[in-house]
């Protein structure tokens, strides 16, 4: 497996496990691994196995094509998965109101694009 894969992966069980408001220690205790072994898997230095995949998306309550699925707008950096997860995990953070105003706010960033 490439590494923009690897990592891809890697961000998108970091961007759920802090979505959900998590420690790596947390997480790791809940799938009954170390959390020396996730924090690897996090910084793609590892993958995960299945078994470990399944035990993640359960836990996170995330569909596990959430974690595997490949990014369909071509290859990106990895600052640029890092960038996008930490906005994911922004949004996920935000009230109601607040996410309607941030909604206003990236259509007028689109808008200055055209």
């Amino acid at each position: 497996m490439d590494s923009a894969r690897r990592e891809q992966i890697a961000a998108a069980i970091r961007a759920a496990r802090r979505a959900r408001g998590l420690t790596q220690e947390a997480l790791a205790e809940r799938i009954n691994r170390t959390s020396a072994s996730l924090s690897n898997l996090e910084r793609a230095h590892a993958l995960p196995s299945l078994d470990t995949l399944i035990l993640i998306a359960e836990v996170l309550d995330v569909p596990i094509s959430t974690l595997v699925e490949a990014q369909t707008t071509g290859r990106k950096s990895r600052s640029r998965i890092r960038e996008e997860n930490e906005l994911i995990d922004l949004i996920r953070s935000l009230s109601s109101e607040q996410l309607r105003i941030a909604r206003m706010q990236i259509d007028a960033l689109n808008s200055m694009k055209k």
